[in-house]
């Protein structure tokens, strides 16, 4: 049967100097006093029992966010460690008391917004120091990131964005007001969501999951203004050549008349000829060129078809993988 001492004794017993390394503004618990409970053991143990409040840092890795899971570290070692003083878990194998308490616990389980909290883990480890080896305590934190939260305001909504890119593809190259406000509504609609969305995040120097897929978004987006720009510049030469062939023809057409009519301007016309002949001269206008207006019109046809299955192949590799390192955490 264990004695439970008075807070006062906390003055005549030797307590050890704990420093929690991974937290900020550590203090103990003052709102039910006394915050530290003392009892003797049936062995002659002292139990001393102190609630501490704290706030734990963890160091986040992003490379496969928002697929990531994150491992946070929270450390206990002894403020002047020495070769005399060992932590110890009270549920370790070498412990006395290893079945009747448990290292780690956890007494309400949280429910976190953005993560899956699993049942964290403790262990100790062994330091060198120049005066000899000391142990620390050590206790993971094990939290899986939520993938709704990603899937409905960024996934969803871009590959949305994407599709109507793809539908300017079927609007012909004449319609130059529709086709681009749909390429730059789309671009600027993904420029915000990649704004937004990095303002969420602390700032890192290398590439995230989350960054591979909104890049390859714009791409798309951008390819097909891309797209438009070169049939729309083809298309306007084409009306450009069109345009001097028959200014060219035309003025063929009236040399040639003008010749006739001085060689045979004793011969009375009368306006059934000159008929004719007007109708002749117009007929021998070359027309458009069907043979390239088709080409163009062959390119849009192919990017229909080519341009969604090029997306969907990214979509199934890019879920695929991502998909397979999440359910490995």
């Amino acid at each position: 049967m264990s004695t439970t001492l008075s807070p006062k004794c906390r003055e005549y017993i030797w307590m050890p100097q704990l420093f929690f390394e991974t937290t900020k503004d550590a203090k103990s618990d003052q709102t039910h006093l006394p915050s530290t409970e003392f009892k003797i053991m049936p062995d002659g143990a002292v139990y001393v029992s102190t609630k501490f409040i704290f706030r734990a840092m963890c160091e986040l890795n992003l490379m496969y966010y928002p697929f990531d899971s994150q491992t946070c570290v929270f450390k206990i070692s002894l403020m002047s460690p020495n070769s005399l003083n060992e932590l110890k878990w009270i549920g370790s194998e070498d412990s006395p008391y290893k079945n009747s308490r448990v290292s780690v616990e956890i007494l309400k389980q949280p429910h976190l917004l953005l993560f899956y909290f699993q049942q964290p883990t403790g262990h100790s480890v062994t330091e060198e120091f120049a005066e000899g080896n000391y142990t620390s305590l050590m206790v993971n934190f094990y939290m899986t990131r939520r993938l709704t939260g990603s899937v409905m305001n960024v996934y969803i909504p871009s590959t949305m964005i994407v599709i109507m890119s793809f539908v300017g593809f079927w609007l012909s190259v004449e319609h130059v007001p529709a086709r681009v406000a749909l390429s730059v509504t789309s671009l600027l609609t993904l420029c915000t969501q990649v704004h937004q969305y990095r303002t969420e995040l602390p700032p890192v120097n290398y590439v995230k999951a989350m960054d591979i897929w909104l890049f390859v978004c714009i791409f798309f987006v951008f390819s097909t203004l891309v797209e438009f720009a070169v049939s729309y510049n083809d298309q306007h030469k084409l009306f450009i050549k069109q345009n001097v062939e028959v200014f060219q023809s035309s003025r063929g057409e009236e040399a040639k008349k003008r010749k006739a009519n001085s060689v045979f301007n004793w011969a009375p016309q009368d306006n059934r000829t000159k008929s004719r002949t007007s109708s002749r001269s117009t007929n021998t206008h070359p027309g458009p060129s069907k043979d390239r207006k088709h080409m163009m019109t062959k390119i849009d046809e192919i990017c229909r078809y080519l341009y969604p299955a090029l997306f969907l192949v990214f979509v199934i590799a890019y879920w695929s993988y991502y998909l397979s390192i999440y359910q490995t955490h």
